[in-house]
């Protein structure tokens, strides 16, 4: 009798542990397939070179936003197109993909590739039920612009940072699906020469500002 109880408790105490390993391993295949799941925020372009507009966007890390902020005139950047675009006041929106942010909290870097989206709204100051005083906020899109690191860009060029605008000079409202990469001149020499770190306004981005304290 005393060898069957030996017996009994053993198997009992061999299938807790069956019963522990087997939790331990669902538990494992879960995350493990989870992680594989998710998958990397690349910038994706069109066969002739041009970057498709990035969706989704807004799940991004939000890093900060301005109202009207435009070049000095004297900068080879203010075109007569920069100059009309800065006339009104708009907002700019910033966000950048989750994978350069964590990198950049981390590193104080930007890797390859980070994406950098800037949504541009009117400044609107009156609502239809009437109840505001003063202020704006943001009114109907105006535009969509995008900021790619990328030394691998197969447009040919071999910048790593590139600048799109997908804004519709037709219908502000619309944004157009794909778009091809201003010349260095325009947007690049200008970020490269003023922007605070790496080609990026971190100076004007308080997400991004505050980890460098």
């Amino acid at each position: 009798m005393f060898y069957m109880l030996l017996v009994v408790n053993a198997v009992m105490r061999h299938r807790r542990s069956i019963h522990i390993f087997l939790v331990f391993a669902v538990t494992w295949l879960a995350s493990s397939s989870s992680a594989v799941g998710q998958s990397a925020t690349k910038p994706e372009y069109g066969p002739d070179g041009r970057l498709k507009a990035p969706i989704d966007f807004e799940g991004w890390v939000f890093v900060g936003s301005n109202l009207g902020l435009a070049y000095k005139e004297e900068l080879p950047t203010m075109t007569s197109v920069e100059a009309a675009r800065a006339a009104p006041q708009l907002f700019h929106n910033v966000y950048i993909n989750p994978e350069a942010y964590e990198h950049f909290r981390r590193t104080r870097t930007f890797p390859e590739p980070t994406i950098l989206v800037m949504e541009v709204f009117s400044a609107a100051s009156k609502e239809s039920d009437g109840v505001l005083s003063s202020g704006v906020f943001n009114g109907e899109r105006r535009g969509l612009e995008v900021a790619v690191k990328n030394s691998a860009r197969p447009d040919g060029q071999t910048t790593p940072w590139a600048y799109y605008d997908f804004s519709d000079q037709q219908r502000s409202s619309n944004i157009r699906e794909f778009a091809p990469a201003f010349p260095d001149q325009v947007c690049e020499s200008c970020h490269r020469q003023h922007a605070s770190m790496d080609n990026v306004w971190v100076q004007f981005y308080p997400t991004l500002r505050k980890l460098l304290k």
